[in-house]
């Protein structure tokens, strides 16, 4: 069995977000969450392995084919958070499970702990919370994000080939050929001179401001629902190793160990639905 996903286009009170939905309406709904310059569709290797669910597989703003912020708006973390409970509004869910990836995973760990009446079930893969930073860097931070902002103004790089895009992308990030080719497909618009990316270039500037270490406790102590947490020997936490231990704060998570990368779940995606598809059917 396998999951269908349609093109769709959720208008939100806020923006319009571009999505991946299974056309299993009466199924248990499943938002799924990607991550930093990923986009919906890195879910499609996942939905080959899994059924009985309604799988939706948003991208988040600025990213894929959903809208930009608007002005000088920044892409702040926290406001992810509002994006997915506004597109559930929009889709008439009142429950439902989250499934997060690295970024994903952030957001959809945010959401169960401040609105833990709406989830059901919180998956998370290599993912837990953001980059933290100490009170004594705030100033720095936002000096770096506002002389990034100075800058981002250049003309878009243009590629002859989605390939060619294909090949940037993998160069961001622990990605393989085959999974950067499916997230460049999704994120690029053809013009007359090539190809450029739909991402809205906002996202590669240095965030306005990081979580305390605190915050993130804060967070993270006050998820309840049935969770699960699935990590790669070769991913985040090897990359990043100052996010390792904060899997201690949870309460309640499953914590599984695979072998893999950071987008396990689109390079052995068999490997990753062994373990998270019991979990998301669990009656």
């Amino acid at each position: 069995m396998s999951l269908n996903l349609k093109e769709e286009f959720i208008k939100t009170a806020n923006l319009g977000l571009g999505a991946l939905i299974s056309d299993n309406s009466e199924d248990p709904p499943v938002i799924a969450l990607h991550g930093w310059l990923d986009n919906a569709a890195s879910f499609s290797p996942l939905a080959n392995f899994l059924s009985g669910m309604r799988l939706i597989a948003i991208d988040f703003p600025g990213h894929g084919k959903s809208e930009h912020r608007t002005g000088s708006n920044a892409y702040h973390f926290v406001d992810y958070a509002a994006d997915v409970i506004l597109a559930a509004d929009a889709l008439g869910l009142q429950q439902f499970t989250l499934l997060g990836h690295s970024l994903g995973a952030g957001v959809a760990a945010m959401i169960a702990a401040t609105i833990p009446e709406r989830i059901k079930r919180l998956a998370m893969v290599e993912g837990l919370i953001p980059f933290t930073a100490p009170p004594e860097n705030l100033t720095e931070q936002l000096r770096r994000h506002i002389t990034g902002s100075r800058k981002s103004a250049s003309a878009p790089r243009i590629y002859t080939t989605i390939e060619e895009a294909a090949i940037a992308r993998k160069r961001v990030g622990d990605l393989s050929g085959n999974a950067a080719l499916l997230i460049a497909a999704r994120n690029m618009i053809e013009t007359p001179d090539g190809y450029i990316w739909r991402t809205d270039r906002r996202l590669t500037l240095p965030s306005p401001v990081y979580l305390t270490e605190e915050h993130v406790r804060g967070y993270l102590n006050k998820i309840e629902c049935d969770s699960l947490l699935i990590r790669s020997n070769n991913g985040i936490a090897k990359q990043w190793p100052d996010l390792a231990g904060q899997e201690s704060y949870l309460q309640t998570a499953r914590i599984i160990d695979i072998e893999g990368g950071h987008h396990c779940h689109m390079d052995d995606p068999e490997s990753v639905v062994r373990h998270l598809s019991p979990f998301l059917n669990r009656p």
